[in-house]
């Protein structure tokens, strides 16, 4: 029964089903959604119902979108790692993102001096360069 998913009718229906030129066709119709929510005036459930999708998921490629990580969209796009566990794997991410765009100056001054400016850079700049620096 390899490739098949068996539905409560008792006919089978492939799995190759839920994608679509190589995308899983859940997760995409998700951050469709997920775009026209944050771009327009629309609800959450008006998205949803808009794509084909569900609110969950929706929440999901939020939270995904906001973490502004293209390398893990495309892996759940391609089917790699469900939409759900990725989206909690990034939320505490994408908050911290959106937080620091909406942030004014002052803002980003007055929180560089609560944390301290070691504190920042050994923390946050540090592993930041080193894991971008390439070995030879």
């Amino acid at each position: 029964m390899h490739g098949f998913i068996k539905s409560s009718g008792g006919s089978r229906q492939s799995a190759r089903a839920h994608f679509r030129h190589g995308q899983r066709m859940a997760a995409v119709r998700a951050l469709t959604a997920a775009h026209l929510y944050l771009d327009s005036p629309w609800s959450l459930q008006k998205a949803a119902e808009s794509c084909g999708s569900n609110v969950a998921y929706v929440r999901a490629a939020i939270a995904l979108v906001r973490s502004e990580n293209q390398t893990l969209i495309n892996t759940v796009i391609r089917g790699f790692v469900p939409i759900l566990t990725a989206a909690k794997q990034v939320q505490q991410l994408g908050q911290l993102i959106a937080a620091y765009r909406s942030a004014t100056v002052p803002d980003r001054i007055a929180f560089a001096k609560v944390v301290g400016p070691t504190t920042l850079f050994d923390t946050m700049l540090a592993p930041a360069v080193e894991s971008e620096t390439v070995a030879f």
